[in-house]
């Protein structure tokens, strides 16, 4: 209720990324709850009445949860630093994130207090009545924990083991692409025809194109197929216009269940009970058929499919050459296709600088400048021959029209004469512009950009991500054009398009998670009054990422962006359980406990939150796991990084984090020593 009321005042509104926010809350905003009620009702357990229970459990776990909540909230600060597109895409997600951990922050300490002292009752029960022995399992923890306390430094180095395993792994086996592709049954088909094509032969192309189609995919495939001619609608932002355009829009038919899940627990879960898909083959394959026999098509030249995606708009890749000279642009950018083309992977590559209609070029001469004249002088002589001057405007019957003085058609279409087209000097002279002009017959560029001034060639490709990915190519791109500059003076290489923007944002944000670690490492050092003791609480953080790689291999997923931000979800609640468990150490050593004996003690009363914890964001996210589809699949590698990284973030915090707390204690108290080499502080050195 509390980001609701706070997105609305801050002009946000309730769309599919910012209930991805509240799916991302929803796994942080019962921890504070969790850890609240539970030490009150441990406190009820040892036999204190409910209303004390209620304001000393309170009470205990204040602090805590509130370095908790503002390290979470620091987590999720890069996300600010994030600009471009993407930057205003993902903005509410951080929003919503801090605005539910504040509400949260606000329940936990002002309302649940006084529910749990009215409604939380303790019942003693046998453990034959309990459906789980609960204390057999806590026995059989506490015995795992003395013994990895006992061998810390054996189950430490067994623990980054892992851990450089799984990045090595991750690293050299998942590749990262920024946005993965669903299976939403609908795309584009992009084809365009000569430059000379008028709309009759663009509309004869189209319906070959169409039969096409209709034989490859059958009546339990195609659902509808719209035809644009004229028009390629590139992305929301991108519509090309012309006679030799054509766009194919195709809808597929729903996917026919496959499995037991898909057939009988999906349709439970998402409450579909209509569920009468016909489909067999998957949109992917469904294109590669079609681009197969599209390319056999006479009088296509270039052809793209493009499918509907989440995030950033535009091309795979997307790379541009600027320079003076078209022709040597021209050159450039065929290489940079032909190489493109070779990649396995890349598909549907193309370049814009196809030769276009055949036009007569005028160069000014050497007489011509003797002359005094200029280039932009003889062209405004053909532009005013040809297209006219308007001299002035006239008014018949009630409308005014505009009167041009223009050469007449006699002139205007015979080629020949626009040698003799006249051209008036300063002095009062004429000269013909065959005499001043160099006039040559040429196919010139169907259209030419510009880039800071520089003339622009722009090389586009769409990549099959179970081939390779963005990413990859564009370090092949790299490593064979490294001397490309400095082989061609003048012309430059770049990548450009919206996914290279998204690229720099994420970039950018890597950089601010540096500023955000700093913070959480503040907000640690003020609550344990310890420098050292935050570094064992964010060392823990690395290794939820376990999970996630185990996840994603799991489930054939790529690391992407969404798999950045399900980990920092995962960071909060690391941090968030890990930081309870020590402070609970911490207080015990501090009224005198053995420090093996505070860690075993901290872990018996911690494992029930830690465990509550865990298991409730699980099932919060278990639904994007296992039974998302659509567009609702795009969700998935997200839910995958919090759920699996959760699952073995857990065994981390209740089992390696007492082991690196009582190193880092070693390691203090080995340093202790060897300023203080008195007979008690001896004594008190690790064995």
């Amino acid at each position: 209720l509390v980001a609701i009321i706070i997105i609305h005042y801050l002009g946000y509104t309730i769309n599919m990324v910012s209930l991805f926010a509240f799916l991302i809350a929803l796994g942080l905003i019962v921890d504070d709850a969790i850890i609240v009620t539970e030490n009150v009702y441990r406190h009820m357990e040892e036999g204190m009445p409910a209303i004390q229970a209620a304001e000393q459990g309170a009470r205990e776990v204040y602090w805590p949860v509130m370095a908790s909540t503002t390290t979470t909230i620091a987590a999720f600060l890069p996300m600010f630093a994030i600009g471009g597109q993407l930057g205003v895409f993902i903005a509410v997600i951080p929003v919503v994130v801090s605005a539910a951990l504040l509400g949260s922050l606000l329940e936990a300490f002002l309302v649940l207090p006084s529910h749990s002292a009215e409604m939380l009752q303790f019942k003693a029960r046998s453990a034959k009545a309990s459906f789980i022995n609960w204390k057999k399992w806590l026995n059989h923890y506490l015995s795992v924990l003395s013994w990895s306390l006992v061998n810390r430094y054996f189950v430490t180095a067994i623990t980054i083991g892992v851990l450089l395993i799984s990045l090595v792994y991750a690293k050299t086996r998942i590749p990262f692409q920024l946005f993965d592709k669903v299976e939403i049954g609908q795309f584009f088909i992009n084809a365009e025809g000569p430059g000379t094509n008028s709309v009759d032969d663009s509309l004869q192309l189209a319906l070959r194109m169409e039969a096409v189609i209709q034989e490859v995919l059958n009546d339990d495939e195609l659902d509808s197929l719209l035809t644009n001619v004229g028009v390629s609608l590139i992305d929301y932002n991108r519509i090309l216009f012309g006679s030799q355009y054509v766009q194919l829009l195709i809808d597929l038919e729903k996917p026919a269940a496959k499995g037991f899940v898909e057939r009988f627990v999906s349709p439970l879960v998402n409450f579909q009970f209509d569920q009468n898909g016909t489909r067999i083959r998957d949109t992917e394959t469904i294109i590669n058929a079609l681009r197969e026999r599209m390319q056999q098509i006479p009088g296509i030249q270039r052809m793209s499919i493009l499918r509907p995606q989440a995030g950033p708009s535009g091309s795979d890749i997307e790379i541009g050459v600027t320079g003076p000279n078209a022709s040597q642009l021209l050159g450039h950018a065929t290489e940079i296709k032909n190489y493109l083309e070779r990649l396995p992977g890349a598909k549907d590559v193309r370049q814009d600088l196809e030769p276009g209609k055949l036009e007569y070029q005028y160069t000014l001469n050497s007489r011509g400048r003797e002359l005094g004249l200029t280039q932009s002088e003889i062209a405004d002589a053909v532009r005013n021959g040809f297209l006219g001057l308007e001299v002035m405007h006239i008014n018949w019957e009630d409308e005014r029209y505009p009167v041009r003085v223009i050469y007449p058609d006699s002139v205007r279409r015979d080629s020949a004469g626009l040698s003799r087209l006249p051209i008036t000097l300063d002095n009062g002279g004429t000269v013909y512009l065959g005499e001043v002009a160099d006039i040559q017959l040429r196919r010139g560029l169907s259209t030419l950009h510009r880039r800071d001034n520089q003339r622009l060639a722009t090389i586009t490709a769409e990549v099959d991500d179970r081939v390779t990915t963005p990413l990859e190519i564009t370090n092949l791109m790299d490593q064979q054009f490294k001397n490309f500059e400095t082989q061609h003076a003048g012309y430059q290489l770049l990548y450009l398009g919206e996914k290279k923007e998204a690229a720099d944002s994420v970039n950018d944000g890597t950089r601010a998670l540096v500023i955000s670690l700093a913070i959480i490492f503040f907000i640690l050092a003020a609550l344990f009054k310890s420098l050292l003791d935050p570094l064992v609480v964010m060392f823990a953080i690395p290794f939820g990422g376990i999970g996630v790689i185990i996840g994603h291999i799991l489930f054939g997923f790529h690391l992407q962006f969404l798999s950045m931000v399900g980990f920092l979800a995962l960071t909060g609640i690391v941090v968030n359980d890990s930081l309870i468990l020590i402070d609970f150490a911490k207080r015990l050593r501090a009224e005198g406990m053995e420090r093996v004996e505070a860690m075993i003690e901290a872990g018996r009363v911690r494992i029930r939150p830690i465990l509550l914890t865990s298991i409730t964001t699980f099932l919060g996210v278990s639904p994007l796991i296992f039974f998302a589809s659509g567009q609702t699949a795009f969700l998935s590698p997200m839910a995958v990084s919090l759920g699996f990284g959760l699952l073995f973030a857990t065994v981390l915090i209740l089992v390696a984090l007492p082991c690196f707390y009582l190193i880092a204690d070693d390691a203090r108290q080995f340093i202790l020593g060897k300023f203080d080499n008195s007979p008690e502080s001896a004594s008190t050195r690790p064995v």
